[in-house]
């Protein structure tokens, strides 16, 4: 490989994410290649073959390949959720036995709100913290010109045996991210990956146990051109549709999902059969569900969590149990698939109140008012008050090993009101109520899997 075909910056996917297509260094490395920045994406699980038996060897030889082939200024890596956390240190530790000299880099929301904590490892040399692509091109720069980063907003870093964070960096415009080059990706990593588009950053409700507003500060719109686009080139160049929206929040009814429809229906795009989106209870409109099922869409996804009022409430979720039958109801009678996620073990939940959503849980699926429901137990994720000050909400976090947390029979943490065996105990409840209706779904199902990794 000659000199003008070595990429400046190499990013990561880890081999968690499977089949998924890594949305967020893809968007990452379409800005910086549109820039002026070439950049290698390396989808590690396509690499291993997809193995689930692979090893830290078999991951050092094919970053061995593209770091030395490369010779890039920065190699970053994409940690995506929690228990990805200790394999990204891993790889990242492989890259600067590869070349000590390379600039290792880490983003996400686990390290944005975890930073000082992933500084204290010797093998990263920089936390890009909340939206990716503004920073990167900053960094990416700064480092080839010998800039100081003090000056690069978003970022923590090391200097002199200290830790320097610098301002946060102001959100980006929507406008100037390019569609997602697929070009960057082998051919045949995106024929055979889950893809699903975005129409949105970020999401206008404030959950309290997501950490997805702290992390995007605030609910954005990508142009509807741009997924159309995104589309055109899944289903006509590598005949691989998408599987959905994987927006936080789409809003049936709305002028972004109707221009979203219309574009749909004037280009004949084609769509997954178990093609979804994600919405909620109280947003549920006539119009909205209509289009939807012009253009087939087949299922909608709302995360319903508990039965319990006083949950709910804990929540934030701004909605009551009186809303879901209801809005259940509704996306049946027009003919549309129901997809539901429950936590069990979240503050304000205890024995008694987990009945609730037992008992609603039971009924939904008894009634055929639901088709699918996701059971999880709760995790005070970083990013979170409930991480931020466990005590005051009466949480004890159990488990220290981030990797564990996504272990099955392992609850994260208990509650004052709720212990850990009583969570487990209701949770298996919850999963054996999904089971004989035959929509079971857990945290540790392949699709719980994704769906975390779509975040």
């Amino acid at each position: 490989m000659s000199r003008y075909e070595q990429k400046r910056c190499v990013l990561i996917s880890t081999p968690m994410a499977g089949y998924i297509c890594p949305a967020g260094i893809l968007s990452i490395s379409s800005f910086l290649e549109a820039n002026g920045y070439p950049t290698e994406i390396v989808p590690l699980a396509y690499y291993l073959n997809y193995k689930k038996d692979w090893d830290l060897q078999d991951i050092r030889s094919i970053l061995e390949d593209f770091i030395r082939k490369n010779e890039p200024v920065l190699v970053g890596v994409s940690n995506q959720i929690t228990p990805d956390y200790p394999t990204c240190i891993e790889i990242l530790k492989i890259c600067k036995e590869v070349n000590e000299s390379v600039i290792t880099v880490i983003g996400g929301v686990h390290v944005t709100f975890q930073d000082t904590d992933c500084m204290r490892s010797r093998f990263v040399d920089i936390v890009v913290r909340g939206e990716g692509e503004w920073t990167m091109l900053d960094l990416i720069s700064a480092l080839e010109n010998g800039r100081d980063l003090h000056d690069v907003k978003g970022i923590t870093f090391r200097e002199n045996g200290r830790i320097i964070r610098t301002p946060d960096r102001p959100l980006g415009n929507l406008n100037e991210l390019p569609s997602p080059n697929y070009e960057l990706l082998p051919f045949e990593f995106v024929q055979k990956s889950t893809n699903s588009g975005m129409m949105s950053r970020g999401c206008a409700f404030h959950c309290a146990f997501c950490a997805e507003g702290a992390f995007w500060k605030k609910y954005r719109k990508f142009p509807v051109t741009r997924i159309i686009e995104e589309m055109e080139i899944l289903d006509r160049v590598y005949k691989n549709p998408m599987v959905g929206l994987s927006d936080s929040m789409v809003y049936p009814g709305s002028e972004q999902l109707s221009e979203f429809c219309r574009e749909v229906q004037k280009r004949k795009l084609r769509l997954r059969p178990e093609f979804a989106v994600l919405s909620r209870v109280d947003t549920i409109s006539e119009q909205g569900l209509k289009e939807m099922k012009n253009i087939h869409i087949q299922c909608v996804a709302m995360g319903i969590e508990s039965g319990s009022p006083n949950v709910l409430k804990m929540m934030n979720k701004k909605i009551s149990p009186d809303q879901i039958i209801p809005a259940c109801t509704k996306l049946r009678e027009h003919g549309l698939d129901v997809r539901t996620y429950w936590i069990i073990g979240h503050p304000g939940d205890n024995l008694a109140e987990a009945e609730y959503s037992l008992e609603l849980l039971q009924y939904l699926l008894n009634e055929d008012l639901i088709q699918e429901a996701s059971v999880d137990m709760f995790s005070p994720v970083p990013g979170t008050r409930f991480f931020e000050q466990p005590g005051k909400y009466g949480i004890e976090i159990l488990l220290e090993d981030w990797s564990e947390w996504f272990i099955p029979d392992k609850p994260i943490c208990r509650l004052k009101d709720f212990s850990e065996k009583d969570i487990l105990a209701t949770f298996h409840k919850a999963c054996d109520i999904v089971k004989r209706a035959g929509a079971a779904k857990t945290r540790y199902d392949k699709e719980a899997i994704d769906r975390y990794a779509m975040l």
